[in-house]
């Protein structure tokens, strides 16, 4: 299994300034790696063996052109959370992600998106409107715009 949850973050925070904010106020642990990456993890759920988590970093996924039929909701968010879980279970994992996102909408100042793989928008998360799911088959590209078109562009917390 190669697909990731991912958690982005609309922040002006550096990836390492996101990752020591969120240790804080999560269950989470901080750790870098020795060429210097940031990483989120903790141990899964409900007894689950393996751990959950992944790397925040830069988004690296957004295209920054404003052209319309290139437009994705992530373009407006400037750190990403990868998560995956060890044990390589796809179910396991959208759960554990599911939680990292509830968990973090809990204590996070930032907006905050939740999408599976890159290719389904699951949830939406800001602290002046509150929590949105999207319905199945929604992507974050500009097909489903009307959907999350003022999530796109949030304003800060």
């Amino acid at each position: 299994m190669s697909t990731f949850e991912h958690i982005f973050i609309h922040t002006d925070l550096a990836p390492e300034g996101v990752a020591a904010e969120l240790a804080g106020r999560m269950s989470v642990e901080f750790s870098r790696d020795d060429e210097g990456k940031v990483y989120l993890s903790r141990p899964a759920s409900d007894g689950r063996p393996g751990v959950v988590g992944g790397e925040l970093s830069v988004n690296r996924y957004s295209y920054p052109l404003d052209e319309p039929e290139e437009e994705s909701v992530i373009d407006g968010y400037s750190v990403v959370w990868d998560v995956g879980y060890s044990r390589r279970d796809g179910e396991v994992q959208r759960d554990e992600a599911r939680r990292l996102f509830t968990e973090l909408t809990a204590v996070s100042p930032w907006p905050v998106l939740l999408l599976h793989g890159l290719d389904l928008l699951v949830a939406a998360w800001e602290p002046r409107s509150g929590y949105r799911d999207f319905p199945p088959g929604t992507t974050p590209d500009f097909i489903h715009r009307a959907l999350w078109e003022k999530h796109r562009r949030p304003s800060a917390g």
